[in-house]
């Protein structure tokens, strides 16, 4: 089930300003940049950058996705891993609301999101 018109706009607000205070500088973006996809009550936090071997078109790769449990009020946080399967996020798997998920991907302690 997709999330509620003011949940949406709620979330689409803490994800752009997310996006906003982590975008790399300007003269890079067209190199590498950050975004987000909304599909359901899934969220995918993504790299754009030029495909490795077709540099004139753009990808998108996600990285992360932070999932809302409706049922338990909570956000569930997943990484990729080189298998291209998503899975439970060890460290800190569920927490309360988006920021502190957000939070959590950006600390990236265990080097799940970030090299």
């Amino acid at each position: 089930m997709a999330f509620t018109a003011i949940q949406l706009r709620t979330i689409e607000s803490i994800l752009t300003l997310w996006k906003v205070s982590h975008r790399p500088d300007e003269e890079v973006r067209d190199k590498v940049d950050l975004d987000y996809t909304v599909k359901g009550q899934d969220i995918f936090l993504e790299e754009i950058r030029p495909v490795y071997r077709n540099p004139g078109e753009i990808g998108r790769y996600p990285f992360a996705k932070i999932k809302f449990e409706k049922s338990t009020g909570l956000w569930k946080i997943y990484w990729m891993r080189g298998n291209l399967k998503w899975y439970p996020y060890e460290p800190k798997p569920q927490v309360g609301n988006l920021d502190l998920a957000l939070e959590e991907i950006m600390k990236d302690p265990y080097h799940c999101f970030f090299w």
